[in-house]
C-alpha cells in the first residue's frame, strides 16, 4: 500500500493490530501503533484494545505505557478495554489492580461483562479472600438482572469453607458457607463434590451448625458417597457445639454399627461432658433416656467414664463401670484402660489390680498400653517391685516398652537410691532409645544424693544397735 502511495486508514491499522493481538506479537503490534502516529492516523478504542491484548503475556511495564497513551490521546476506555485490563491483572494474580479497575469501571457507569467479574471473583477466591469474593457476587447480583455462572458460587463456597467462614458474625444475615451452600444446593440444585462437602462439614463443626452438616450428609448420600466415620465426626462436633448432646450420642451409635469410633471422633462429647459435675450428671441422665429408645453402645458409656476420670471423680467412674450390665453393654479394652488411667491418677493400686483382673476375666488380651499403665501405677507406690514384674511380663508378651516407661523407672530408682537405675538405663539403650545426656546427669546426681542419705541412715541404725 505504501509503495503504491495508498494511505492506510484506521480500519486497516486496526485489522493489522487484531492480527498481531491474535498471535500475541507485542513487538510487531507496537511497531504498527508507532507507524499510525507517524502517518497521523488517530487511534480509537479498538486500536488500544488490540494493543493491550497483544501484550497480555508481557509484564505490567508494557501495559502502563498503553494506558498512559490512551489518556494522552483522549481515548475513553469501553467495557472491553476494562475487561482486558482486569483480565491482565487477574492472570498475574494482582488482585489489587484488578479491583482498582473494576471500581473505576463501575464509577463511570460501565457494567462489567460477566466473564470479567467472574474472573475477579475467581482470583479473589483462589487467593483466600472469601469475603471479598462473595461481596463482589452479592453486589453484582443485587444490581443486575444477570446471574453469574454456578462455578462462581462453587468457588465462593470452596474459599469460605477453606477459611471456616460460616456466617455473618451477628447472624443477622446469611453469609459465607451458609449462604453459598443453600444457594448452590437449593437454588441451583447442584451437588458439590466430596472434597467441598468435607470443607463445609468442618466449617459446620467449628461453628455448631448441625443443620448444615446434616444436609451435607444428605447430599453425599444422594451422590453415592459411602458415609464413613470421617463424615459423621464433624456432625458430632456440630451437635456438641450447638448443645444437642443427645443427638451427638445417637450419631455415635450410627458410627459404632460399622466400626469402633476413634478417640478424636468422641473428643467433642468428652470435652462437653467433663466441663463440670452438673454437666456430667445431666449427661448421665441422658443415658437412660437414650437407652429407652435404642440400645446403648459401649463408646457412649466410655465417654461417661472418661469424663469422670478427667474430673478426678473415681467414684463416679467406677459407678458408671458397674452400671454396664444394666444397659446390656460389655466393657471393652478402652473401658478398662480409662479406669486404669483413673487409678493411676489417684495412685489407687488396689483398684488397678481389680480392673486388671476384670480385664483378664473378660477375655480381653492385654496390650502395650495396659502394661504401661500398670507399670506407671506401681511406680507411684512406695514399694515398686511390681513395676519390674510388669516390665518383664510386657517384654515376654512381645511388646517393646516405650522410652517414657524406662525414664520413669530410672527416676524412681535414682530418687530412692536404688542402683537398678543403671540396669534400666542399659536396657533402654539396648532397645535403641537415645539417652539424653542431661537426663543421665540428673539421674546420677539424684542417685548420688539419695544413696548417700541411705548410707547415713544405715550407719545410724547400726550405731544404735551396737550401743
Amino acid at each position: 500500500m505504501k509503495r503504491r502511495g495508498t494511505q492506510p486508514d484506521l480500519d486497516t491499522y486496526n485489522f493489522l493490530l487484531r492480527s498481531m493481538a491474535g498471535n500475541t506479537r507485542s513487538v510487531d503490534a507496537w511497531a504498527i501503533f508507532e507507524d499510525m502516529k507517524i502517518y497521523g492516523v488517530k487511534p480509537d478504542v479498538k486500536t488500544f484494545n488490540a494493543l493491550i491484548e497483544a501484550h497480555q503475556h508481557r509484564n505490567s511495564a508494557y501495559l502502563w505505557p498503553i494506558i498512559r497513551a490512551m489518556e494522552e490521546m483522549g481515548v475513553e476506555p469501553n467495557a472491553a478495554t476494562y475487561g482486558l485490563i482486569i483480565s491482565y491483572f487477574a492472570s498475574a494474580k494482582n488482585i489489587e489492580n484488578a479491583l482498582r479497575y473494576l471500581y473505576v469501571m463501575k464509577s463511570k457507569g460501565i457494567e462489567p461483562e460477566l466473564r470479567t467479574l467472574q474472573l475477579v471473583v475467581e482470583i479473589a477466591a483462589d487467593s483466600g479472600n472469601a469475603r471479598l469474593a462473595l461481596d463482589l457476587v452479592n453486589a453484582f447480583e443485587s444490581d443486575s438482572v444477570r446471574r453469574l455462572e454456578s462455578d462462581v458460587w462453587v468457588n465462593c463456597l470452596t474459599a469460605s469453607a477453606s477459611c471456616l467462614w460460616a456466617n455473618a458474625s451477628d447472624f443477622t444475615q446469611k453469609d459465607g458457607v451458609v449462604q453459598c451452600w443453600e444457594y448452590i444446593v437449593q437454588e441451583l440444585n447442584l451437588s458439590p463434590g466430596e472434597g467441598i462437602c468435607m470443607g463445609v462439614l468442618h466449617t459446620a463443626a467449628r461453628h455448631g451448625l448441625p443443620d448444615i452438616a446434616t444436609d451435607v450428609l444428605r447430599v453425599l448420600n444422594l451422590t453415592g458417597v459411602p458415609l464413613q466415620e470421617r463424615h459423621f465426626a464433624p456432625l458430632i462436633e456440630a451437635f456438641c457445639r450447638a448443645g444437642q448432646v443427645k443427638e451427638a450420642f445417637m450419631t455415635i451409635d450410627i458410627v459404632q454399627e460399622t466400626t469402633p469410633p476413634l478417640p478424636s471422633t468422641l473428643l467433642p462429647i468428652l470435652e462437653h461432658v467433663k466441663k463440670n459435675t452438673d454437666t456430667f450428671d445431666s449427661t448421665w441422665a441422658l443415658m437412660d433416656e437414650i437407652h429407652e429408645e435404642r440400645p446403648l453402645q459401649v463408646s457412649s458409656l466410655n465417654i461417661i467414664i472418661g469424663a469422670a476420670v478427667a474430673l478426678g471423680d473415681l467414684q463416679r467412674a467406677v459407678g458408671a463401670y458397674k452400671s454396664f450390665p444394666d444397659y446390656n453393654v460389655k466393657a471393652d479394652r478402652d473401658t478398662f484402660h480409662l479406669l486404669l488411667e483413673g487409678a493411676v491418677a489417684a495412685c489407687h493400686q488396689p483398684l488397678g489390680a481389680r480392673i486388671l483382673q476384670d480385664m483378664k476375666e473378660a477375655g480381653i488380651a492385654l496390650e502395650s498400653r495396659t502394661y504401661e499403665l500398670m507399670i506407671e501405677l506401681a511406680i507411684a507406690q512406695d514399694s515398686y517391685e511390681e513395676a519390674f514384674e510388669y516390665l518383664e511380663e510386657m517384654k515376654g508378651a512381645g511388646f517393646k516398652p516405650p522410652a517414657t516407661t524406662y525414664k520413669s523407672l530410672v527416676k524412681k530408682c535414682a530418687s530412692n537410691g536404688d542402683p537398678r537405675y543403671t540396669i534400666a538405663l542399659e536396657e533402654m539403650e539396648e532397645m535403641g532409645f537415645e539417652t539424653d545426656p542431661e537426663f543421665l546427669r540428673k539421674a546420677k546426681d539424684v542417685f548420688s544424693k539419695e544413696s548417700t542419705g541411705m548410707m547415713f541412715i544405715e550407719e545410724a541404725e547400726n550405731t544404735t544397735v551396737a550401743r
